[in-house]
């Protein structure tokens, strides 16, 4: 049974900034969130539902980024055809999350906000070199990459007074190509290998779900990856998918199909 709590619904992101606190949860799909208060980890007082809070939702170009509302849900994303066009890996990704209820249910944002370590999301995200735009009382806002929002296991750079508002990523300049791997024999991946690469530009290699954070490599080139030397570098965390030897194992191996996937889409 989940503990007793209040629920807030606001409708603009001023009241919603208004209503949340050290004890007040900002929530939209609650996938991640209701696990917790069910287990007793988390016990907040109140709960803020975001998702009629227009200002978080849509996905639209804003100059030379895409810009997606902390609000839209996997299912919707993977559908969108902004994503299909400017971003197909994300939206691929997005396709492939958890299942068919966290899907369904489940926001952009709340994922990036929970700093889950196995998360597909804040892997490609990295790889996208995106952004999170984050408000608080006062109309003021800051953003922050991805790579560092995403702080440590359950851990985002989040104060309690602000809100995630929005996801910004730069839209791919032409001829980049993306692709993003995967083993996964549960809900959660035991590797993810995001790779994405701009020939007038860099090569970003970014390796989630072995380790308590993703981790990111830039290279000028993906004929300069190494999988095996990447992997040396992997502070994996055993657990039930595996022991750190054996992550550091299928991680060079979805490594290397991953530029092997790359070489191909050339």
């Amino acid at each position: 049974m989940l503990p007793p709590f209040r629920l807030a619904r606001p409708r603009t992101l001023a009241e919603a900034l208004d209503a949340i606190g050290d004890d007040k949860v900002p929530y939209c799909g609650g996938t991640e969130l209701l696990l917790a208060m069910r287990a007793g980890l988390h016990r907040p007082e109140t709960l803020v539902d975001l998702k009629k809070v227009s200002e978080l939702s849509g996905v639209r170009r804003d100059g030379d980024s895409i810009v997606i509302g902390a609000v839209e849900r996997h299912m919707d994303l993977a559908a969108d055809p902004l994503l299909a066009q400017h971003l197909p890996m994300l939206a691929k990704v997005e396709g492939a999350v958890g299942n068919a209820r966290v899907r369904a249910q489940g926001s952009i944002g709340g994922n990036l906000c929970f700093a889950e370590p196995k998360s597909d999301v804040a892997t490609a995200l990295v790889a996208y070199r995106a952004e999170v735009t984050l408000a608080r009382p006062g109309d003021r806002t800051r953003t922050v990459a991805v790579e560092d929002f995403v702080a440590g296991p359950y851990w985002a750079d989040k104060e309690p007074d602000e809100i995630l508002v929005d996801i910004r990523v730069p839209v791919p300049a032409p001829g980049t190509r993306a692709v993003y791997l995967k083993y996964q024999i549960s809900e959660r991946p035991t590797v993810g290998v995001a790779l994405s690469y701009d020939p007038q530009g860099e090569c970003r290699l970014v390796v989630g779900a072995v380790g308590e954070v993703q981790t990111l490599w830039t290279f000028g080139d993906p004929a300069e990856i190494d999988p095996e030397a990447v992997a040396e570098e992997l502070d994996p965390t055993p657990d039930l998918t595996g022991s750190d030897r054996y992550k550091r194992h299928v991680a060079a191996t979805y490594i290397r199909r991953a530029v092997h996937a790359m070489a191909e889409a050339a």
